[in-house]
């Protein structure tokens, strides 16, 4: 399914039925104010960190983020598949997005014995029914859509038998494992309806854009999570270094993941074309921002400046986050461009220095770990220039997009 090449438009300027002028897909408005909802129910899982990160409370986080990830996707992949923003898709929209507003009031207790959970659930359901209910209201003129509505209405209806029926489980590992395979239910999603939703239109230069933005949305709960542990100790000179740290470790993720960002339109027709480059892309993605949920809800321990060492906790959590986030997406990159390809060598030896820091940073000041851990991602950083100046050069020489152009994380 190819991309085709259209004229630059600006944020929010989703083109009109029956407009003939055909316009680069950019995310809408309305689409970046949904995005603001989910960073409430971000913000909520990440703080379930709390002051001291352990197992129980990483896989608390990793698990909750999954359902809230996976909302935003359905949402994002639906606007990419339909660019409608009229009155009558906002409204429907707005219902879903009112789901998320409870998923972030309720999902800060789920698991401890609280009514919450049932709130969680309702509210989750309520965001991930609205989807189907926005691909039949497009099915009333598109029979691809139709297809679409009746497959994503069979897939809800089985992982919502699985979500409600694990409240009436005993709270713990019964009604998480119900939880479990109602999220497996919804991950099968795209490989079940594969054969409907590619009939639909899709923008891969959008899709791009999107998760990118979910990106920036994780990168900003770093800053949150830094600055909010800063602001208790402001007046304390390792606490400020280590917030100059943290900082430097958020900007050297930023541009790792976007140091491929300058594609133009029509450089992702690989990723429209291949269903399973787009379900490494999507899916990829996962981990990658679970990681950065996982470190950003860390930081603000970390430059609290109550400890003078990470605990090892702590110290698998911020290694561990960043690991994750940079080979998973040497992989992602890998599946476009072969593992010979330079940045993906590079990303994973920047993945490997990291993992060497994870035993070592607890035997020394949080300031001098968080330092080696800037100063591994600068390294890698710098060291990656040369590769994405010959990229950028080979895409201006050549009227065919390279592969290594396929998306910011790649």
């Amino acid at each position: 399914m190819a991309v085709t090449d259209v004229v630059n438009a600006p944020p929010g300027g989703a083109p009109e039925d029956g407009d003939a002028c055909e316009r680069e897909r950019r995310a809408t408005w309305f689409e970046l104010f949904c995005d603001l909802v989910f960073v409430a129910a971000v913000g909520q899982v990440t703080h379930r960190l709390g002051t001291a990160p352990d197992a129980r409370s990483v896989l608390a986080v990793a698990a909750l983020f999954l359902p809230v990830w996976w909302t935003w996707v359905l949402y994002a992949d639906r606007a990419n598949r339909l660019d409608k923003d009229n009155a009558v898709d906002r409204l429907l929209t707005m219902t879903g997005m009112a789901g998320v507003c409870g998923i972030a009031v309720f999902i800060g207790q789920v698991g401890k014995g609280t009514s919450d959970d049932i709130g969680f659930v309702l509210s989750y359901l309520l965001a991930r029914w609205m989807v189907t209910v926005l691909y039949a209201w497009a099915g009333r003129g598109d029979p691809r859509f139709k297809a679409a509505a009746r497959s994503y209405a069979a897939c809800s209806a089985l992982s919502s038998l699985l979500w409600a029926g694990g409240l009436a489980l005993p709270d713990g590992a019964p009604r998480w494992t119900a939880w479990g395979a109602g999220m497996l239910v919804e991950l099968a999603l795209p490989f079940l309806a594969g054969r409907y939703t590619a009939a639909v239109p899709s923008d891969a230069d959008h899709l791009t854009e999107r998760f990118g933005l979910f990106t920036i949305i994780m990168l900003g709960e770093m800053v949150l999570g830094f600055v909010g542990g800063l602001s208790h100790t402001r007046t304390g000179p390792a606490a400020a270094l280590a917030g100059v740290l943290a900082f430097a470790l958020c900007a050297c993720l930023w541009w790792a993941y976007f140091n491929a960002s300058s594609s133009g339109p029509g450089s992702h027709a690989q990723l429209a074309s291949r269903p399973w480059l787009r379900h490494a892309f999507v899916y990829g993605h996962l981990p990658m921002q679970c990681g950065l949920a996982v470190l950003g809800g860390t930081l603000g321990v970390v430059v609290s400046g109550q400890v003078s060492q990470l605990s090892p906790a702590a110290a698998a959590c911020v290694g561990g986050g960043i690991a994750v986030f940079h080979a998973v997406g040497a992989l992602v990159r890998a599946a476009f461009t072969g593992f010979g390809e330079t940045v993906v060598r590079i990303r994973l030896a920047v993945t490997a220095g990291v993992l060497v820091m994870i035993p070592l940073a607890p035997r020394m000041p949080t300031t001098a770990a968080l330092g080696l851990l800037a100063l591994i991602l600068a390294v890698g950083v710098l060291v990656e220039q040369p590769a994405h100046r010959r990229r950028v050069a080979d895409r201006d020489g050549t009227p065919v997009p390279q592969l290594a152009e396929m998306s910011p994380s790649t």
